[in-house]
């Protein structure tokens, strides 16, 4: 019980750490993209972006991908039955929806042009890959938690 208590504390720690990162990350983004005036104005929901990026978006992902993935193995079955050479790539395919999601979430929520939020989003999201390399729990929590 003790024990998972404190990965539920480092989870929440990380989590924390990891939006404040990202929030900075986007923040620096806005005000050099866009303007200084916007990244002012939409602190909070850079703030809130920052949050759903770190937490919510990973678990959509790993819905969709569980349902692409059902899909792409029983194509690879079918192709496998008919001559042995069925292969699963819709599984490579989360990237790209993480990315589209956070591209929309991104000018959405932050009210900026899709032009501004395309470069917001790719930074934000190159970013949080490298966030999730230094900090592995936070991506194997979302997924399997």
């Amino acid at each position: 019980m003790l024990f998972q208590f404190e990965s539920t504390l480092f989870f929440i720690l990380w989590l924390i750490l990891a939006t404040v990162i990202v929030f900075l990350i986007m923040y620096i983004a806005v005000r050099l993209v866009v303007s200084k005036t916007k990244a002012s104005d939409k602190w909070v929901l850079i703030l809130i972006t920052a949050f759903i990026s770190v937490l919510v978006l990973p678990i959509i992902v790993n819905a969709i991908m569980l349902v692409l993935n059902l899909l792409g193995n029983a194509l690879a079955s079918l192709r496998s039955a008919i001559d042995g050479g069925g292969q699963n790539f819709l599984g490579n395919f989360a990237p790209i929806i993480f990315f589209l999601l956070l591209l929309a979430f991104t000018k959405f929520l932050i009210g900026i042009s899709w032009e501004h939020a395309l470069w917001v989003s790719l930074l934000t999201l190159f970013i949080l890959y490298i966030i999730y390399s230094l900090i592995p729990e936070l991506y194997n929590f979302v997924q399997f938690g």
